[in-house]
């Protein structure tokens, strides 16, 4: 799995812009929308109207583009595009289903209509993870649930049927 950003290019009208919902693009979103179904669902819509916010909020971390700017360069001889794109930006940052299954955080199902616990994720990130609040909302989702499978599974060894959780794994000591 990569954990680095990976920007999504965006091509509107003649200027190159990078795609990347971090935490804090998946936050503002979650307000928005309430859940990733949701959002998903909106995007899938191809609807022109709320393109240019979530785009907007995709490009945050490189600068902020005015909403009335991306309004005017979203429509529809575009739209399958940008769909294609910000779906394809969206899976880049959210955790990987398989790898990680059994020591992710619960991700709600589809039929939950319930987000992420943003108080638990930032206290996993700030306190935990003793990153900085800037670092922590600069973060890939799919980042920050694979510390948190390493963490559980370096504190939980016994789940895995590993050694009792006094002793180091191996791949710790071979790291080190």
């Amino acid at each position: 799995m990569n954990l680095d950003i990976e920007k999504v290019p965006v091509l509107l009208n003649v200027n190159i812009r990078n795609l990347v919902f971090d935490l804090r693009a998946h936050y503002e979103l979650s307000k928005r929308y309430g859940t990733l179904q949701k959002l998903v669902e909106e995007i899938k819509r191809e609807s022109t109207e709320s393109m240019p916010l979530i785009l907007q909020i995709g490009f945050a971390h490189e600068e902020d583009v005015p909403i009335d700017e991306l309004g005017l360069l979203v429509d529809m001889s575009n739209i399958k595009y940008l769909t294609v794109q910000t779906i394809r930006a969206l899976m880049n940052s959210l955790p990987d289903p398989n790898k990680y299954a059994k020591n992710q955080i619960k991700q709600p199902s589809a039929d939950e209509d319930i987000g992420w616990d943003w108080d638990r994720l930032y206290y996993m990130g700030t306190v935990l993870f003793g990153m900085s609040e800037a670092v922590f909302w600069r973060t890939l989702p799919r980042k920050l649930f694979a510390l948190s499978a390493a963490h559980k599974e370096y504190h939980n060894p016994k789940e895995d049927g590993q050694a009792d959780a006094g002793t180091t794994p191996s791949w710790v000591n071979d790291y080190i």
